[in-house]
């Protein structure tokens, strides 16, 4: 018989305090990280952490608290007083109760456990090292590995674990001081983990991308690298919730079943898919998770709920509970039908931008965006990368970008760093008129 836990000790809390609901949640993780600057690795650590989640309601009112400190007192006393608070406080308008099962759970084992031998100062040298050979001066980055396990237990009679495994690669190499490539690796799997691929790319861009020029500001066709289409198409996956719909941050708002991109174009939001390193087989709730066409085709299909939001519009659960607010998984994009290179010959004046950072809204009900590329860009002319360029800003307007992306590609990569939180399976994008100014301008 398994020892009593954290989770055990907050729902039993839960009920002897006469909770309507509740939703307690561990998330206990084993982190690997490592730096490394300078061609060297500067620091390499462990990190063990525990968070518990817990969510409970009563008559009209409801709150929810985390707790890092995991002693049996600790966690009936957190317990007591997230109750008393909630108590305490104004009552809401009226919240569905959590929604009940039987659930069925299907668990795609996903999960690699290899990963507790993971080597992480022999993989950090072997990116510097593809990097150094591929022709770089200068290599920085991070590499990080987690372990974590999930339990949750709610009112409804949900009990349910998984553990899972994640690894995740960022590294950038120079030539000099404007000159600059990343490399990105992620994956659930050390078999799939290519970190000479991330280190090479890194450094042939750096290469390759040495002593930039300026550019005259205009409209320009934009081949969009899979790192600069993973953060953009990541702000359209956040606009497909039902919260940021009714909290007048969505530029859907009033779109559901209507064309809103090319009709090459479909994104979807995966519960679980293979190197999804976000991957849950129930969400905060304890709904199923699920893959969903958010956009098919260029018609935008649904929007994401938890049982709050499916409520107010009249929707079914889609498996994305966010207890507050609903959020996608891991998204994919559908590949195209041109290369990178095909992308590039059939462009007559236009910049390709492998990175971009600081991406910043004027109007989120308009999608009115900024955004300054990083690493290596190049302008392209008569089909050809002419030179390298810096200093630039692209700006624009996302639905109207959607609409007219003219051409997708075929290769697709899985991308996740700290400006592209949510992992996404992406292709290039190749979008016409897009605004480009100076930087500092």
């Amino acid at each position: 018989m398994q020892e009593a836990g954290p989770v055990d000790w907050a729902t039993s809390r839960c009920r002897s305090l006469g909770t309507d609901d509740f939703s307690v949640i561990l998330y206990d993780s084993d982190e690997g990280q490592a730096r490394f600057g300078n061609n060297s690795l500067t620091i390499t650590n462990r990190l063990l952490s525990k968070t518990l989640s817990v969510y409970m309601t009563k008559g009209r009112r409801r709150i929810l608290g985390e707790l890092s400190t995991m002693e049996r007192a600790s966690v009936e006393g957190f317990v007591e007083r997230l109750f008393r608070s909630m108590n305490t406080a104004g009552g809401e308008s009226d919240f569905p109760p959590l929604p009940g099962g039987p659930f069925q759970y299907r668990f795609n084992g996903d999960f690699d456990p290899k990963i507790s031998d993971f080597d992480l100062s022999g993989y950090a040298s072997r990116t510097i090292d593809a990097a150094l050979s591929a022709g770089a001066l200068r290599v920085a980055g991070s590499l990080t590995t987690d372990r974590y396990k999930i339990l949750i237990s709610t009112s409804t009679g949900v009990n349910q674990s998984e553990e899972r495994s994640q690894f995740r690669l960022n590294v950038r190499s120079f030539t000099d001081r404007d000159a600059s490539g990343q490399g990105i690796a992620v994956s659930t799997s050390l078999a799939d983990f290519d970190v000479e691929a991330a280190g090479r790319i890194s450094g042939e861009n750096a290469k390759l991308c040495r002593h930039p020029e300026e550019v005259e500001a205009g409209e320009y066709t934009v081949i969009m690298g899979p790192s600069v289409a993973a953060e953009i198409i990541g702000h359209v996956a956040d606009a497909t919730s039902a919260f940021s719909v009714d909290a007048g941050l969505s530029f859907f708002a009033g779109s559901l079943g209507k064309e809103v991109a090319n009709p090459g174009f479909t994104l979807i939001d995966h519960g679980q898919i293979r190197n999804g390193i976000n991957s849950r087989s129930f969400d905060d709730e304890g709904v199923p998770t699920r893959s969903d066409p958010l956009i098919e085709d260029g018609v935008l299909r649904t929007f994401i709920h938890n049982s709050t939001t499916a409520a107010r519009h009249k929707a079914k659960l889609t498996g994305n509970a966010g207890i507050i607010e609903p959020h996608v998984w891991n998204i994919e994009v559908k590949g195209g039908d041109q290369s990178l290179e095909e992308m590039i010959r059939g462009t007559k004046r236009g910049i390709y931008v492998t990175n971009n950072w600081y991406t910043r809204f004027q109007s989120y009900t308009r999608g009115e965006y900024s955004t300054l590329p990083r690493d290596a860009a190049w302008l392209v002319e008569d089909g050809e990368l002419k030179h390298p360029v810096a200093g630039i800003r692209l700006s624009g307007e996302i639905p109207r970008q959607m609409k007219e992306v003219d051409a997708i590609g075929k290769e697709r990569k899985w991308i996740q760093w700290w400006e592209v939180d949510v992992p996404t399976l992406m292709p290039a994008l190749r979008v016409p008129k897009v605004k480009v100014t100076k930087a500092t301008g």
